[in-house]
């Protein structure tokens, strides 16, 4: 078997964060046709299909990987879907997330299956709009939303994570034969 230079490697890389950004994306727009307070009437409530593929990459490829996707994720749907605002609550919540994914592997290993994760990083994802909100508009009045926020993440980190738990057995396999070809 021929091996692959170093930077036929990263080609390969770049490449394939290129698919996973076009996939997040396609789940960020899917969320906007669909919004999920048709079911849940409060602002700012998504349901966060595209941090199952975050997730996934973090887990099955690498957190650097993942954090690539997720900032250039943000970025670009910021630009196509939202705006300089919308941007910084999103970056906030991404970071914040991204940080708990990064504690889940280090603190819990294997302890912690994908719905725990999920309900762990949509919480996160909450915790960093909440502090978006409190910095944009120089007020702690955006707290008092925090403790409905965190109740609406459990529903939704337990979706985006039963979504990870159902097609991890057929795509980590699939995922990391990728990383390796």
């Amino acid at each position: 078997m021929p091996t692959l230079s170093r930077a036929d490697s990263r080609t390969r890389r770049v490449c394939r964060d290129a698919a996973f950004l076009c996939a997040a994306l396609m789940f960020s727009y899917l969320e906007t046709m669909f919004p999920l307070s048709l079911l849940i009437p409060l602002p700012g409530v998504k349901l966060g299909l595209a941090n199952v593929l975050i997730t996934a990459v973090f887990f099955w490829y690498s957190p650097l990987d993942a954090g690539i996707v997720s900032l250039l994720r943000v970025s670009v749907a910021a630009l196509l879907f939202g705006s300089v605002t919308s941007f910084f609550f999103s970056a906030m919540g991404a970071l914040c997330a991204y940080l708990v994914l990064w504690l889940c592997r280090l603190v819990f290993g294997r302890f912690c299956s994908y719905i725990g994760v999920s309900v762990l990083a949509a919480a996160a994802h909450q915790v960093g709009q909440i502090t978006a909100a409190v910095i944009l508009f120089f007020s702690a009045a955006p707290m008092a939303y925090l403790p409905v926020l965190l109740c609406v993440a459990v529903v939704t980190g337990g979706v985006t994570g039963f979504v990870l738990n159902l097609l991890a057995p057929r795509l980590a396999d699939r995922m990391k034969r990728g990383r390796n070809a």
